[in-house]
């Protein structure tokens, strides 16, 4: 379902059964829809509340358990809503240094009550307990560049993605800061936690991928085929993701674990028109419904991921591994055409071949060690030769002596 709307939206979230819908607009207006309803005069939700304030909405939340909405503005405002009524009900003003960018709700378990967090342009990430008096708890300046979103993992670590192109990881329970990853390849734009791996998107259109609980070192890198860069990421189920794009219309579907780009899940709005891409995407927490926003067309889509995600098969590790087999062919094979007779007969005959030249070399080194063998007379002839060259030396000095001794008488 397309729904147009009247004035630019900036941001959007929904609830956990996706049933509600809260959107902030460029011109500082907060609209809160129900979406099981539909407005046919307007051709929109049915609007439940609104309230205008006097800047830009640049992020908001909701917390059911509170019933409450929070709104960041352009002048750097934190407002508090109540849910049932729109009523506003608490506004620090001044809460950043510089303009906030994102915002997001804290589980239980965070420490002293800390049930907000927000980050600015400057990379400063603050948490709050707006229940108190003195509203701000912890906070931390540990990036250099603008926070594009924040999210909560299943292990209370509050991760930061950040212009700088790294990830910060804050631990909830202690309040302090944990780890700052390794620089990336480009900035960081998005961040969806699961409960075995945290995928970040990047600007160069990768999905970077970190261990649950580790994020000094990178693990691996995903194409996802966006070359526009990746600007939201959500679980659409265990195993698969759904991305988007500031230069596309499509949400594309990814696998993981093993890793494999699925194709497309649906186009928002015509197909045709590739000018308009996704500016931001938002998930119920049960996982059947998702929102998705162009602003520059000014309109919104709501998704029954049921029936898209029925039809896509669940891939395991196992058959990611499994491989062809390759017959090893020879270097000449691919220039002489031969069947496979013809094959097995030349083989034959080169081991035949074979055969008999091994026995005529057994033969020869045969006929080399006996003792009547042309080598062996050879040898004694040479040596009887010997004999008979030393015997007519003795000869011919017995016959010098003997003149010798004539002469001596005479």
């Amino acid at each position: 379902m397309l729904i147009k709307l009247d004035v630019f939206p900036s941001c959007l979230k929904t609830n956990s059964d996706g049933t509600r819908l809260v959107v902030g607009f460029v011109d500082g207006t907060i609209r809160f829809y129900d979406t099981t309803k539909f407005d046919e005069k307007t051709e929109q939700f049915e609007e439940i509340w609104r309230f205008k304030t006097k800047s830009s909405i640049r992020g908001v939340e909701m917390d059911e358990g509170r019933s409450r909405v929070y709104a960041v503005t352009l002048n750097r405002a934190l407002c508090v809503f109540d849910m049932e009524t729109g009523r506003r009900t608490r506004c620090i003003l001044k809460c950043h240094s510089s303009k906030p960018m994102t915002l997001c709700t804290l589980p239980p378990t965070a420490l002293k009550s800390q049930q907000l967090a927000t980050a600015d342009e400057s990379g400063e990430v603050k948490t709050w307990n707006l229940d108190a008096d003195v509203a701000m708890v912890r906070e931390w300046k540990e990036q250099s560049e603008e926070i594009n979103e924040l999210t909560v993992d299943c292990k209370s670590n509050l991760l930061a993605t950040s212009s700088d192109g790294t990830l910060g990881a804050y631990d909830l329970r202690k309040a302090k800061f944990k780890v700052r990853s390794e620089l990336m390849h480009s900035e960081l734009f998005a961040v969806c936690g699961t409960n075995r791996n945290v995928y970040v998107g990047g600007e160069d259109g990768y999905v970077e991928v970190f261990n649950l609980n580790e994020y000094g070192n990178l693990l691996e890198r995903i194409e996802s085929g966006f070359e526009m860069g990746v600007n939201g990421i959500v679980e659409l189920r265990s195993g698969l993701l759904g991305l988007i794009s500031g230069g596309s219309n499509k949400m594309r579907l990814l696998n993981v674990q093993p890793s494999k780009r699925l194709g497309i899940a649906g186009c928002h709005g015509d197909e045709k028109d590739l000018d308009d891409g996704i500016d931001a995407i938002t998930i119920s927490t049960d996982k059947r419904i998702v929102y998705t926003m162009i602003s520059f067309s000014q309109t919104i889509k709501k998704w029954e991921m049921s029936p898209i995600i029925d039809d896509i098969p669940i891939l395991r590790a196992q058959d990611a591994k499994t491989k062809k087999k390759r017959k090893v062919e020879g270097f000449f094979d691919g220039m002489v055409e031969k069947g496979d007779e013809d094959s097995d007969e030349d083989s034959d005959d080169v081991d035949d071949e074979e055969e008999d030249v091994d026995e005529e070399e057994e033969e020869e080194d045969s006929g080399d060690d006996d003792d009547g063998a042309p080598g062996a007379k050879k040898r004694k002839v040479e040596d009887s030769d010997d004999e008979d060259v030393d015997d007519e030396e003795e000869g011919e000095d017995e016959e010098e002596s003997e003149d010798d001794d004539d002469e001596d008488e005479q």
